[in-house]
């Protein structure tokens, strides 16, 4: 193996192991998404249980009915601010999948039974799998670090 192929597929399996670090520091958000999905849940069984609360008092207290508005408001702005974190999240798993493919294609490509004999997988390779822009910025992150300690 010529010395410049041996240096280019070293820098493709730092990429690689760089990206499978990225993409386990962003596991442990699973547990979140889970709450926030339990959380909306039962921000909208309390506010139904509210409305039914109020449908079955027999005179109508100004108080609770205030108190009861209030209520409804708060929980539909807390139920906005939790969608907003469920679609974060749901990007950042999106994000965690685009590595994951990506490391399991180009190891599968750099196995000796995808690649014939005298070829050699380049960062430039590993690049061309990306699919979002988070990807390339990552990939062009770690490039130029590897090349500040190789200076």
């Amino acid at each position: 193996m010529s010395g410049m192929a041996e240096a280019n597929e070293k820098l493709v399996c730092a990429i690689l192991a760089e990206q499978v670090a990225h993409l386990r520091d962003k596991m442990d958000a699973s547990d979140a998404f889970d709450l926030l999905w339990r959380t909306s849940a039962l921000l909208s069984w309390l506010s139904g249980l509210l409305a039914d609360i109020n449908r079955q008092s027999p005179q109508a207290s100004p108080v609770v009915e205030r108190e009861r508005n209030e209520a409804i408001s708060e929980i539909a702005e807390i139920r906005r601010k939790l969608d907003h974190l469920a679609f974060v999240e749901a990007q950042r798993q999106d994000f965690a999948k685009q590595i994951a493919d990506c490391v399991i294609v180009a190891l599968e490509r750099m196995s000796d039974a995808q690649m014939p004999p005298g070829t050699h997988f380049a960062s430039a390779d590993l690049a061309a799998l990306y699919v979002s822009e988070d990807q390339r910025r990552l990939h062009e992150e770690v490039l130029q670090r590897l090349k500040g300690q190789a200076a």
